[in-house]
């Protein structure tokens, strides 16, 4: 992860994942950009007084001032070890976001999240969701209320697909700098002990990681109910799961990705895109 992108919005949300960007940085010694996708609108409802009577350069010239101050705070606290630097764009958030990413070739977005009520609780705002179907890069999304402390913990969603294979082997490269554990969950519902005890066997195979764990959990509900309990269960530190392209059939957790997310509320979840 040489070079990490982090949307910013001036909202609690995305400063609460410049922390996150940051603490991965820090372990892969990445370049750290700040996108703000400047439109006047948005900009206005996230300073509020601050923004009233300006004008929109006076606007579009206190969001650089703004973000140069985040630049100069966060290349402070690294002691000039982290290298940080900002993009302003104007245009639909999205395009800015996918533009930026592949024209730059970042490695990783991480994006602050937020959201209205649903049945089972907070669920990550349209922009989030927006941002995994249309980015083919790896997107880390942190919930409001989510704190960082460390990823000691982490619980990759597995179900049984070829390009689990490859996932497991990006989680452990990711896991290797924070030392973590990693937990391969299955949420069983419907497939047998013999299916998961071969996939097992053939993960085993090839995987060079001693601190990881295998787990079949058995489930009666849905997906996210069930990877939602284990990650309470296990007081795990962060969630990766895989979605497939949308010209192939969709993996069960692509299909249940917004489902996953609903539960989410407090634990940043790594989306992979092989």
């Amino acid at each position: 992860m040489n070079k990490i992108l982090c949307p910013v919005d001036f909202s609690s949300a995305s400063l609460n994942a410049i922390e996150y960007a940051l603490e991965i940085a820090k372990k892969f010694k990445s370049r750290l950009t700040l996108l703000h996708v400047f439109t006047e609108d948005d900009f206005n409802k996230a300073l509020g007084q601050e923004a009233k009577g300006k004008t929109f350069k006076e606007l579009l010239a206190l969001a650089n001032s703004k973000l140069k101050l985040l630049v100069n705070s966060i290349v402070e606290e690294t002691e000039g070890q982290i290298k940080c630097d900002f993009h302003i764009e104007m245009g639909d958030l999205i395009d800015k976001i996918k533009e930026v990413a592949y024209d730059e070739n970042y490695d990783l977005v991480v994006m602050g999240t937020t959201g209205v009520s649903r049945v089972h609780g907070v669920f990550f705002g349209s922009n989030t969701e927006d941002t995994i179907d249309e980015v083919r890069k790896p997107i880390l999304c942190v919930p409001n209320n989510a704190n960082f402390k460390h990823f000691k913990k982490i619980v990759y969603a597995s179900d049984f697909l070829e390009e689990d294979k490859m996932a497991i082997q990006e989680v452990i490269s990711f896991a290797t700098m924070f030392d973590a554990r990693i937990y391969v969950l299955h949420i069983n519902l419907s497939d047998s002990q013999k299916t998961y005890n071969r996939f097992v066997e053939e993960l085993k195979s090839f995987i060079q990681y001693n601190k990881i764990t295998f787990v079949n959990k058995n489930y009666k509900d849905e997906v996210g109910g069930g990877i939602n309990e284990y990650m309470q269960q296990e007081d795990a530190d962060l969630l990766v799961a895989f979605k497939r392209k949308r010209n192939i059939v969709e993996s069960m957790f692509s299909k249940s990705i917004t489902q996953v997310l609903s539960y989410s509320t407090d634990k940043p979840l790594l989306v992979l895109k092989l």
